[in-house]
């Protein structure tokens, strides 16, 4: 087999419970990691199962922006996901 790199822009939205904003903050990037090879495995026998002849081998994120606050309750995000799908 071939190998190739992909690179995939790729937006997150996290939703931390904590009494600040500023912790809350902080611990994204805990969460934003790659994922494991648990998680990796699982992935590629999934695609095996639907003949696909591929293989991951690795995943990793890159922050190319620090975390932004936007809303500060779960209903407002939702709300405005919602108005950017109908936009």
């Amino acid at each position: 087999m071939n190998d190739y790199l992909f690179e995939v822009g790729v937006r997150a939205i996290v939703r931390v419970e904590a009494s600040t904003p500023d912790l809350a903050r902080k611990v994204v990037d805990s969460v934003l990691g790659a994922p494991s090879g648990h998680e990796i495995a699982l992935a590629n026998r999934n695609n095996q199962g639907l003949g696909r002849d591929a293989i991951v081998m690795a995943v990793d994120f890159v922050k190319m922006t620090p975390p932004k606050l936007v809303a500060d309750k779960p209903t407002l995000v939702a709300t405005q996901r919602r108005h950017q799908r109908t936009a």
